[in-house]
């Protein structure tokens, strides 16, 4: 049976983002906190993401930290019950080489789009009621990034199932320097 050219392309995608997933080296909290620091040590291209167990690219009902090096040739995961937050808050100023848990190191002219704008909102109406919530940030070359050259920032809203979607060309870091601080600001995580 043919499938409808958008069909197949969806079907290619999922395909390959389950090989890729498939394919991570399970490590302890520990053991990815060591690779990260080589990673930067060494100038390798890496980031990492936080998985709740709600999240639409979490194969498992725990928690996850991963790790990609050299655009995704190397990843690696550790699950648990609690949110490996301490880890991703000590990683996330390494990762974006900035200050981006700091909002007062915003660039001056930076004017958040109208996207941004609603993820910042509607993270802080989640916050103000406790309900944990995350976000992604997707790099070129990310395993769960569907737009591959781009850099694509992912609210994964945990009330409605929604999912708000920001692509730039230049890593986001002024739109993280507003997100970051309200994650990592969470009381329920």
């Amino acid at each position: 049976m043919d499938l409808p050219n958008s069909l197949y392309s969806f079907a290619v995608v999922v395909n390959a983002f389950i090989v890729k997933y498939d394919m991570m080296q399970e490590l302890s909290l520990e053991e990815i906190r060591t690779k990260a620091f080589q990673f930067h040590e060494n100038n390798t291209v890496w980031h990492f993401h936080i998985l709740t167990p709600k999240c639409k690219f979490n194969k498992k009902s725990l928690y996850a930290f991963v790790l990609e090096g050299e655009d995704g040739a190397q990843r690696f995961i550790h699950y648990s019950k609690l949110p490996p937050n301490d880890l991703g808050k000590e990683l996330a100023p390494l990762a974006h080489k900035s200050k981006v848990l700091d909002q007062k190191t915003t660039d001056v002219d930076y004017i958040p789009s109208e996207t941004i704008k609603k993820i910042i909102d509607r993270a802080r109406e989640l916050n103000q009621q406790s309900i944990e919530w995350h976000h992604h940030v997707t790099f070129p070359g990310c395993q769960f990034n569907t737009n591959n050259s781009r850099f694509t920032l992912i609210f994964e809203d945990p009330e409605t199932g929604d999912t708000i979607e920001n692509a730039s060309e230049k890593e986001p870091i002024n739109d993280l320097k507003q997100i970051e601080p309200l994650f990592y600001s969470q009381t329920k995580i």
